[in-house]
């Protein structure tokens, strides 16, 4: 008589939060990887994720006490917008006689055709989460000492880190293991402006290819940089 054919191993839910387990026919069981939160893919929805050359610029129009950037390539061809939103004129009006540095600020950025790409939300002067447009948490950048800033990843680790000078105007992107994949540099606007005003302006040159979720934390960097170290000029300028 033919013997039955064998059963299937058996799948045993994990507890809540647990990794999955598959039991063996032995009686053990072997841990399953937790799957790793798979990053949206942002090459094919816009060429912000893709350039190697980033201007971002703020207007010297824009109020004060609201955080707003415009986004181009190194041929001044727009890519994305970023903005404060639901900011109330209270609010604004607080900052703009007090300073806000310390303060929350929520930067969304969309594309040049208005998709929503990141959230920017800097928690207080020393850190900044890069969020999706959903809401889920890609890394963030945190200050280390002075000019000295970590980019870490979801789950807390580093992945490289921003060298900057001793005035805080030029940031050489570290990978994790040392290796200069990027530069980020403050430029000059003039004495008034840099003074008075929140208009600043940057450059970003990225180096060569990198992978997720370094890639978008290099490119959310201008936008954490600014947010943490110079929007505490908040005095209007007509």
């Amino acid at each position: 008589m033919r013997g039955a054919a064998p059963r299937a191993a058996p799948f045993v839910r994990p507890p809540s939060g647990g990794p999955s387990r598959r039991t063996r026919a032995g009686g053990g069981a072997s841990p399953v990887p937790r799957a790793a939160v798979v990053l949206p893919s942002f090459g094919r929805m816009t060429d912000l994720f893709n350039s190697p050359v980033l201007r971002i610029d703020q207007p010297r129009g824009a109020p004060a006490a609201r955080s707003r950037y415009k986004v181009s390539d190194g041929r001044g061809r727009l890519l994305a917008a970023a903005e404060e939103r639901d900011v109330s004129l209270l609010r604004q009006a607080v900052r703009t006689a007090l300073g806000g540095s310390d303060g929350r600020r929520i930067v969304h950025v969309e594309d040049a055709r208005g998709v929503p790409l990141l959230i920017v939300d800097k928690e207080n002067k020393r850190r900044t989460r890069v969020n999706t447009a959903e809401g889920v948490h890609i890394g963030s950048v945190q200050n280390r000492e002075r000019y000295d800033y970590a980019l870490l990843d979801a789950a807390e680790r580093p992945i490289g880190h921003l060298d900057g000078s001793r005035f805080g105007r030029k940031f050489p992107v570290l990978d994790v293991h040392g290796n200069h994949v990027a530069q980020l540099d403050k430029k000059w606007k003039g004495a008034a402006t840099e003074a008075l005003t929140t208009a600043d302006r940057y450059s970003l040159e990225i180096f060569r290819p990198l992978a997720d979720p370094l890639r978008v934390l290099v490119v959310a960097a201008p936008l954490a940089i600014d947010l943490m170290l110079y929007e505490s000029k908040d005095w209007p300028i007509e």
